[in-house]
């Protein structure tokens, strides 16, 4: 443990001062340190240590104190809760073993041997010994909780993986890539769920074994994760060398104005049930109040209020890929907010907001449009309570400020984001789900769901117009059009939390009513196709995507609980 007193860790220098790390382990090239309730994956790049990712230990157990690395090679975490030495294990989640040894303030050793486990502690001036035969790598029978300890709120899915049948390989797929031949059991969807218990877990769906594994979580929030983007999917060794598995980028957001990035990788392991392992990898994370909370003279300045939430969450793809994606954030305080994304996502800054809305904003949603000898417009659409929708040109917000896409000289101070495109009234009350989708006519569907039930379906037409700038020069703009409008007053009987446009002729929507509904579009308004009843309550958000002919679609709905559909049309 000499050699690492020649590497300092800057991200966490004054955390480590102030909350002293009571064990260290080395893994391979990652070092393992443990403190405050949580334990922390480092590696060394460019002679620092890098912090990988922060895991937190089984409830309650604020008090680390130690980590081991088993014989069967996997690490348990010995601590104490109230009264009770535990050893938990993190690849389980389960208590190993629970020694009641009176609390932390004393003297102890600990011992593990494939054979047996040892704890030996002082107890009244006595020396006690608990030994356990098997060690901590016994088999144990377990009831596993949930995969969430509370609601989930969002559901995202990430990718389709293919399970080869030599070793259980598998490969990376888009949707459009499935073979009309391709089974069922092969296919393994990736998805990203996030909850109120402040953990967001990636999940391996296999298409026709009705199973949900859980391959690893993610517990860097310190509050509810209510939002999660996806971006930067691809394959372990990018274009050039592919491998086998997955990667992505993913954004989350929730409580008290909170937002992480980090990078997931799904690689093959036969010794796990799912034949999966996931590797995440922490890059950056942003607080509306850090800028206050650096500041000398903060007293004088108006804290943000802590009790913003994101309420969701949209990623924006630019024309510069050297510049990254925009993320732009839904505000219960009001705000639409747009973060730059640098560095494969280990910068994160905020770069603009708007409070047109003036009050919460519930959904964002960004989409494209490309025409034919026309520049790619990225456009973003944003919906509040007040039942109002707002359509941001965002491709012309940049280009005429383009000190906009230079990281602002004081971070405290964003641009600000100007006027909407198009705003309309689509609804009476608050908009909970909101979709759009490119139309063959080179035109935009757009949907919404309120929360008196209501649905509202339009045809969303972008026509490029000159306009003489003040410098002389001339540009084109978009002028947004509504062409047609529709709307169902009772598709349903609560408010609708979910809705997916999955083709220009079908529309799914879910409701806290338990109804999972499919519409037929494009002959005026939508007709009623079928309905199912789902058994999860309140749910909060669903996500739908095509699996093969064989398999249809599948459709993930997210409240109390979890619950997957294969629909076929």
């Amino acid at each position: 443990m000499d050699a690492l007193e020649d590497y300092v860790c800057p991200l966490a220098t004054s955390e480590l001062i102030l909350l002293p790390v009571t064990g260290l382990e080395c893994v391979g090239d990652r070092l393992l340190a443990g403190r405050d309730g949580a334990y922390y994956q480092l590696f060394v790049r460019d002679g620092q240590l890098q912090p990988v990712l922060r895991q937190k230990s089984c409830r309650g157990m604020n008090w680390l104190a130690g980590l081991r690395i088993v014989p069967d090679g996997s690490m348990v975490i010995l601590g104490f809760h109230a009264n009770e030495f535990v050893v938990w294990s993190p690849r389980s989640h389960e208590k190993l073993h629970i020694v009641n040894c009176g609390g932390g303030h004393r003297s102890w050793a600990f011992s593990d041997t494939e054979a047996a486990m040892a704890f030996a502690y002082l107890k009244d001036g006595d020396v006690m010994l608990y030994r356990a035969l098997g060690g901590c790598t016994r088999p144990h029978v377990i009831l596993r909780e949930g995969l969430h300890g509370r609601e989930i709120t969002c559901v995202k899915r990430v990718g389709t993986i293919t399970l080869g049948p030599e070793y259980g390989v598998p490969s990376f797929m888009q949707p459009d890539d499935l073979e009309p031949g391709s089974e069922g059991p092969d296919l393994t969807d990736i998805v990203i769920t996030c909850s109120e218990d402040t953990t967001v877990c990636v999940l391996a769906l296999p298409t026709t074994t009705g199973s949900a594994h859980a391959l690893t979580a993610v517990c860097n929030h310190i509050s509810s994760v209510r939002a999660v983007a996806v971006w930067g999917i691809g394959t372990p060794g990018g274009p050039q060398d592919p491998q086998p598995g997955l990667t992505a980028h993913v954004v989350s957001a929730g409580g008290r104005a909170e937002m992480h990035c980090f990078s997931i990788m799904v690689t093959p392991d036969p010794s796990t049930p799912s034949r999966l392992a996931c590797h995440v990898m922490h890059l950056s994370s942003h607080r509306l109040d850090d800028y206050w909370e650096r500041q000398r003279n903060r007293h004088r300045m108006v804290k943000a209020d802590p009790e913003t939430r994101y309420m969701s969450l949209a990623v924006c793809e630019l024309d510069q890929p050297s510049l990254g994606p925009l993320v732009a954030a839904a505000c219960s305080d009001g705000a639409v907010r747009l973060f730059l994304l640098q560095d494969s996502g280990r910068i994160l800054q905020l770069l603009a907001e708007t409070f047109h809305h003036k009050r919460c904003v519930l959904k964002v949603h960004s989409f494209t449009h490309e025409a034919p000898n026309q520049r790619r417009r990225l456009l973003l659409c944003s919906a509040a309570t007040d039942g109002n929708l707002a359509f941001w040109d965002l491709t012309t917000v940049l280009d005429h400020g383009s000190t906009v896409l230079e990281p602002p000289v004081d971070p405290g101070l964003p641009y600000r984001l100007g006027t909407p495109s198009l705003t309309l009234q689509a609804h009476s009350c608050g908009i909970n789900s909101l979709h759009t989708l490119p139309t063959r006519e080179g035109h935009h569907l757009v949907a919404s769901g309120s929360e008196d039930g209501s649905l509202h379906v339009f045809v969303l037409a972008v026509e490029m117009l000159e306009l003489e700038e003040a410098m002389g020069e001339g540009g084109l703009v978009p002028q947004l059009r509504v062409l047609e409008e529709y709307c169902v007053p009772c598709a349903h009987a609560a408010h609708v939390t979910g809705l997916k446009i999955l083709s220009p002729s079908i529309m799914v929507s879910a409701s806290i009513d338990q109804r999972l509904t499919f519409w037929r579009l494009g002959h005026g308004e939508p007709t009623f196709m079928n309905s199912t009843v789902y058994h999860v309550p309140d749910v909060a958000d669903m996500d739908c995507w095509p699996v093969s002919p064989e398999f249809g679609h599948r459709c993930a709905l997210g409240g109390q609980g979890l619950e997957v559909y294969n629909w076929y049309d």
